[in-house]
């Protein structure tokens, strides 16, 4: 993680200027020691920890480890694992951007650039974590609020958050399922704090204690602080806390977390998307279901190659509007979606369709099996289709967590109940489930993958946690049917060869 970390250290120099600035103090003439540094975030926690907190919050916005067309931020790299799946097909290819991904090539093995992306991102965001927590100051009583703490209290658990958050997205990535033999196997260097970036990889058990340890503390200090949910769907809140505990707890089998976790957060966001808005811009609003994303701006935008680049069919200039790099799902699952369940609106049903981009009058026949989900006219204000807000954590996915823990737990009443609140809700014809057992737990995957096509890398994180194989040659609309991915190898990456196993010897495995 050498190079990585120089890379960082240089931009941390830059902010550390631009704090120095602030604060009145020659950065040249002065050296601030950590201490000095803990007694002015005592004194002025906002001065010192609100612009770091800012930016590792929009890192998941901002550039990746390996900034390209295809891997600006985290949600358009997500979008690269979903296209490893059955339930998404490149149905329309724009030159060769998306194709090695979709066919599965060159994406695991250890001198590949995608394991280089993933990992350098993930231990981005845990670096901008760690050095929010090295300033928080030792003496300060965090056990409870007392009226001067409280900002303390909510910077703390911001950063233990997204460390957790990071620490999940790793593990499910670079080793196998905990619940699927990657529990007694090698986890992922554990970093703490920023100060030794050469270790070996910790047990996985340990990575994953140490997750769901941030992620509870979190939540306690969100609690404590009065912070569990705030108003900005930017914020890192209790609430966000909670989604990433949920996910971990549902990861490792601790059910009842999970569903405690879940139930949290759905009671704070109680209310779904109206069909109106799930069928034409629900996927770009953030004042209804959605737990956390990014307010678009045209400064901070990906533009074109921004997720809503990709996914928003109607964006004039966009890689997955008008440019063509067309997405559709997989006609196997559409089968699946009740004529009476309204999601099914989110994919063309007839031939074609025609659209007509704005700017330039160009006309085009949008095909059949296509995704219209993501697809939002001109935000007010906006330039262009693909400037929209996006949403990186939303309510559908907490009911259908607690579900399947409840399902797991042997709750079947409770997971039929759950799920019935989210199924009925898109499907007025929709009968709650009498179903138990693998055949309830089979349901409930079924709703999770029509619920969340598309979002978030969850085909791919949802395949490997359910030991499910990617095999589309009975698809009738896949263009590229010769894959075949099996659990846990396949879903399971390598190491990076560049950026960790040349640069740092402790390393002592590497996965198959």
């Amino acid at each position: 993680m050498n190079k990585f970390l120089n890379i960082i250290l240089g931009t941390a120099l830059l902010l550390l200027g631009a704090c120095s600035k602030q604060l009145d103090i020659d950065p040249t003439g002065s050296t601030l020691t950590e201490a000095d540094i803990q007694a002015l975030v005592k004194k002025d926690p906002d001065l010192v920890l609100q612009p770091m907190l800012n930016t590792m919050v929009t890192a998941i916005n901002n550039y990746t480890y390996v900034n390209s067309v295809d891997s600006r931020n985290l949600p358009v790299i997500n979008m690269l694992l979903n296209l490893k799946g059955n339930d998404i097909v490149l149905a329309n290819r724009n030159g060769a951007w998306l194709v090695n991904d979709y066919e599965l090539r060159a994406y695991r093995e250890q001198s590949t650039g995608r394991v280089n992306l993933y990992w350098g991102t993930f231990y981005k965001y845990i670096y901008y974590a760690n050095e929010i927590l090295g300033l928080i100051p030792p003496d300060v009583n965090l056990e409870a609020a007392d009226g001067t703490n409280e900002k303390i209290m909510m910077y703390k658990a911001a950063a233990l958050t997204m460390r957790a958050f990071s620490y999940t997205y790793l593990m499910w990535l670079y080793q196998d399922d905990y619940l699927s033999g990657g529990k007694d196997k090698a986890g992922v260097p554990l970093h703490l704090d920023n100060n030794n970036p050469l270790k070996d990889r910790a047990p996985s058990q340990e990575v994953w204690n140490q997750v769901m340890a941030d992620a509870k503390e979190a939540v306690r200090l969100f609690r404590a602080s009065n912070y569990f949910k705030t108003e900005d769907r930017t914020d890192f809140d209790g609430t966000v806390a909670s989604v990433v505990l949920a996910r971990a707890a549902l990861t490792i089998g601790d059910w009842e977390t999970a569903i405690a976790a879940a139930a949290d957060v759905l009671e704070a966001y109680p209310t779904l998307m109206t069909e109106e808005q799930y069928t034409t811009s629900g996927m770009t609003i953030l004042d209804n279901e959605a737990i956390l994303g990014y307010k678009v701006d045209v400064a901070t935008s990906k533009g074109t190659s921004s997720f809503p680049g990709w996914m928003n069919p109607w964006g004039e200039g966009g890689y997955g509007g008008s440019q063509g790099s067309w997405l559709a799902i997989d006609q196997r699952l559409y089968n699946q979606i009740a004529e009476t369940d309204y999601r099914k609106k989110n994919f063309v049903k007839e031939d074609y369709i025609e659209f007509t981009y704005p700017s330039s009058g160009a006309k085009i026949q949008y095909p059949k099996y296509n995704s219209t989900k993501f697809a939002a006219n001109i935000l007010s204000g906006q330039t262009a289709a693909y400037f929209q807000n996006e949403i990186y954590m939303r309510a559908s996915e907490l009911i259908l967590v607690k579900a399947e823990a409840e399902a797991r737990a042997g709750r079947s009443g409770d997971a039929q109940t759950t799920l019935y609140q989210l199924a009925s809700k898109r499907d007025a014809a929709y009968v709650k489930s009498t179903k138990t057992g693998e055949d309830l737990l089979a349901e409930i995957q079924l709703q999770r993958r029509i619920e969340l096509w598309g979002e978030g890398g969850f085909e791919f994180y949802d395949n490997k946690r359910w030991n499910i194989a990617v095999d589309r040659t009975s698809s009738p609309n896949h263009l590229y049917k010769e894959v075949k991915l099996t659990p846990q190898k396949d879903y399971t990456f390598q190491l990076p060869l560049e950026s960790e196993l040349l640069l740092n010897p402790m390393i002592t495995e590497q996965n198959p």
